[in-house]
Protein backbone atom coordinates (compact mmCIF):
# COMPACT_ATOMS: atom_id res chain seq x y z
CA UNK A 1 0.00 0.00 0.00
CA UNK A 2 1.37 3.51 -0.81
CA UNK A 3 2.15 5.89 1.48
CA UNK A 4 -0.43 8.41 -0.69
CA UNK A 5 -3.42 5.78 -0.33
CA UNK A 6 -2.34 5.43 3.25
CA UNK A 7 -3.15 9.08 4.19
CA UNK A 8 -6.31 9.17 2.12
CA UNK A 9 -7.85 6.44 3.99
CA UNK A 10 -6.86 7.71 6.98
CA UNK A 11 -8.14 11.28 6.20
CA UNK A 12 -11.52 9.62 4.81
CA UNK A 13 -11.78 7.58 7.69
CA UNK A 14 -11.63 10.68 10.32
CA UNK A 15 -13.93 12.83 7.66
CA UNK A 16 -16.99 10.55 9.73
CA UNK A 17 -15.67 11.18 13.03
CA UNK A 18 -16.04 15.22 13.38
CA UNK A 19 -15.37 18.92 11.72
CA UNK A 20 -14.60 22.12 12.66
CA UNK A 21 -15.36 24.88 10.04
CA UNK A 22 -13.13 27.92 9.56
CA UNK A 23 -14.10 30.94 11.49
CA UNK A 24 -16.51 32.96 9.71
CA UNK A 25 -17.80 36.36 9.73
CA UNK A 26 -21.17 36.87 11.12
CA UNK A 27 -22.61 40.62 11.56
CA UNK A 28 -21.44 43.89 13.41
CA UNK A 29 -17.89 42.51 13.56
CA UNK A 30 -18.68 39.33 15.11
CA UNK A 31 -17.85 35.66 14.30
CA UNK A 32 -19.09 32.55 14.15
CA UNK A 33 -17.74 28.94 13.84
CA UNK A 34 -19.52 25.56 13.96
CA UNK A 35 -18.65 22.02 14.24
CA UNK A 36 -19.89 18.15 14.68
CA UNK A 37 -18.47 15.08 15.79
CA UNK A 38 -19.79 11.51 16.03
CA UNK A 39 -18.25 10.48 19.09
CA UNK A 40 -18.03 13.64 20.92
CA UNK A 41 -21.04 15.49 23.41
CA UNK A 42 -22.65 18.58 21.84
CA UNK A 43 -20.91 20.18 25.00
CA UNK A 44 -17.74 18.73 24.64
CA UNK A 45 -17.72 20.56 20.84
CA UNK A 46 -18.36 23.60 22.41
CA UNK A 47 -15.87 23.70 24.51
CA UNK A 48 -13.37 23.30 21.38
CA UNK A 49 -15.31 25.09 19.30
CA UNK A 50 -14.51 28.44 21.99
CA UNK A 51 -11.01 27.39 22.01
CA UNK A 52 -11.05 27.83 18.27
CA UNK A 53 -12.62 31.42 18.79
CA UNK A 54 -10.04 32.15 21.38
CA UNK A 55 -6.98 30.86 19.55
CA UNK A 56 -7.92 32.95 16.46
CA UNK A 57 -8.51 36.16 18.58
CA UNK A 58 -5.24 35.37 20.05
CA UNK A 59 -3.54 35.71 17.05
CA UNK A 60 -5.12 39.73 16.28
CA UNK A 61 -3.85 40.02 19.84
CA UNK A 62 -7.62 40.05 21.51
CA UNK A 63 -9.17 37.68 23.53
CA UNK A 64 -12.56 35.69 22.40
CA UNK A 65 -15.84 37.03 24.26
CA UNK A 66 -18.59 34.50 22.89
CA UNK A 67 -22.17 36.28 22.19
CA UNK A 68 -24.10 33.12 21.68
CA UNK A 69 -23.90 29.59 21.68
CA UNK A 70 -25.75 26.51 20.99
CA UNK A 71 -25.24 22.63 20.90
CA UNK A 72 -27.03 19.68 20.34
CA UNK A 73 -26.25 16.15 21.54
CA UNK A 74 -26.21 13.16 19.11
CA UNK A 75 -29.12 10.87 18.19
CA UNK A 76 -28.82 7.33 17.51
CA UNK A 77 -30.80 6.05 14.55
CA UNK A 78 -31.31 3.12 12.24
CA UNK A 79 -30.50 2.13 8.69
CA UNK A 80 -33.88 3.54 7.68
CA UNK A 81 -33.40 7.00 9.52
CA UNK A 82 -29.81 7.96 10.22
CA UNK A 83 -29.48 9.48 13.57
CA UNK A 84 -27.40 12.92 13.28
CA UNK A 85 -23.92 14.27 14.96
CA UNK A 86 -23.76 16.35 18.21
CA UNK A 87 -22.83 19.60 16.95
CA UNK A 88 -22.30 23.29 18.36
CA UNK A 89 -22.33 26.73 16.79
CA UNK A 90 -20.34 29.34 18.54
CA UNK A 91 -20.94 33.60 17.78
CA UNK A 92 -18.28 35.42 19.24
CA UNK A 93 -16.37 38.58 18.84
CA UNK A 94 -12.45 39.58 19.57
CA UNK A 95 -12.04 42.05 22.29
Amino acid sequence: MSLRFAVCLVAVALAGCGSRSFVMPARDGAFWVTGSSGHLSGAEVKARLIEDADAYCQRRGKAAVVIAARENDATSGTLAAPGKLASATVEFRCQ
